[in-house]
């Protein structure tokens, strides 16, 4: 019984196996952080717009907000929707969704009146 082998072939044959399910942890990877980006993008985005309303309204720079909030997080902005269940007046709930990538993130908040 010979005992040679490929040593070359053994070791790009191990190297494979090693190595191949690194390509779909990465691909996790980034949608976790895509999703945890959207999240505390979302977040603060609705907490700014909510603190920030003046007179019933809305606040209209909340895009200029919402992308330096994606840009300290390395991600770009894929759109974003704030949306009220009436007419954005005291007493109603406002929620933002927001897109990155694959990931979607919504956060509502209620408006108090003044």
């Amino acid at each position: 019984m010979d005992e040679t082998g490929s040593s070359p072939l053994e070791a790009v044959a191990l190297l494979m196996l090693l190595v191949l399910p690194i390509a779909p942890a990465l691909g996790l990877y980034q949608h976790l952080s895509d999703s945890l980006a959207a999240e505390s993008i979302a977040r603060h985005g609705l907490r700014s717009a909510v603190l920030s309303k003046e007179k019933g309204e809305v606040p209209r720079q909340l895009g200029a907000v919402l992308e330096s909030l994606a840009a300290s997080w390395g991600k770009s902005l894929g759109g974003y929707e704030l949306r009220c269940l009436s007419d954005c007046r005291d007493s109603d709930i406002l929620s933002l969704e927001i897109s990155i990538g694959s990931a979607r993130a919504i956060q509502s908040a209620g408006l108090e009146p003044r």
